[in-house]
Formats: C-alpha cells, sequence, structure tokens
C-alpha cells in the first residue's frame, strides 16, 4: 500500500515542538511535528506493486485538501514530500512468528502502518515464538493472543 506524506513550515512565529499528533476521527488524514515543520498526510493506502514508489500529486493535494478543511493552518508551500510501501494482509494484522511449513523461518511482516510503534512488542513477541518460548506476560496482559497474529492463520483454505 501507497502512503503519501508531505511537509510544510508551520504559521510564522509557531512552536510546534510539542504540538501532539493529530488525526481525523475517520482517519482521512493524520498531521504531527517534525523536525520543526509540520508533517501531514491523507492516510491513504492506495494498492501498489513493489516498486521505487513516488507521491502522486492527487494525493499530495488531497492531503493539503484535507488539512486545511479541518484546522486554521494555511499550506503555501510543501518543503517536501514523498511517499513509501506499507505491507499489510488482508485481514489489517502482522504476521509474527514461525512459518507453519518451514518452522525455522519466523515471521515478523505485514505491520501496515503500526511498525514504529509496535516494533519492540512485536520483536520481543517474535524472539520468543522463534525459540518456542511463550509470548511475553506483559504483552498477553494487554490482550494479544499469539494466535491472533499467527502466520498459519493466513493460509488458504481448499474448499470442499
Amino acid at each position: 500500500m501507497r502512503r503519501t506524506v508531505v511537509t510544510f513550515d508551520p504559521p510564522p512565529g509557531a512552536n510546534v515542538a510539542q504540538w501532539p499528533m493529530a488525526l481525523d476521527i475517520d482517519m482521512a488524514f493524520y498531521f504531527k511535528p517534525d523536525a520543526g515543520r509540520i508533517l501531514a498526510s491523507p492516510a491513504d493506502e492506495t494498492p501498489s506493486p513493489p516498486t521505487d514508489v513516488q507521491p502522486e500529486e492527487w494525493d499530495v493535494a488531497v492531503a493539503v485538501d484535507r488539512l486545511q478543511r479541518a484546522t486554521t493552518l494555511t499550506i503555501e508551500h510543501i518543503t517536501h514530500k514523498w511517499a513509501g510501501l506499507r505491507s499489510s494482509f488482508s485481514d489489517g494484522l502482522p504476521a509474527v512468528g514461525p512459518d507453519p511449513d518451514k518452522p525455522t523461518f519466523v515471521w515478523l511482516a505485514g505491520q501496515g502502518g503500526y511498525g514504529i510503534r509496535t516494533a519492540p512488542a512485536m520483536a520481543r513477541l517474535a524472539a520468543a515464538l522463534a525459540i518456542g518460548a511463550d509470548a511475553p506476560a506483559d504483552i498477553t496482559d494487554f490482550g494479544l493472543d499469539a494466535k491472533t497474529v499467527a502466520p498459519g492463520r493466513l493460509r488458504v483454505r481448499a474448499r470442499s
């Protein structure tokens, strides 16, 4: 999935360093401070094959339009724009743990847009499962059952 991001300068005199990340309730856009500027995205998830992905002008325009309609921010100049690819599975969950057919291969993939925030916990879960240990208690205490993210759940089932 392609995700588009832009950065622009904040309003004159505004110190955005302590601003929180803000998301639209429908996840139609988000913005947050980033190195003295504001980073924004239309939260797009456009299907894309593996490629050297570039931002589409339409998606840049959508990001600007959504942000300006919902806030008092005015975007006069985009300082940077880029796009990246995010992998995900049909159920929106990552795959974490040994492959059911090749148990020496351990999956940690499909984190979509949550990889940065979940990487420490997902890496600890993958490491535990790779050595045949139980999922760490502090992770399961949050309600995550390792079976929920097990790669075997993604198998294509033959129809009878």
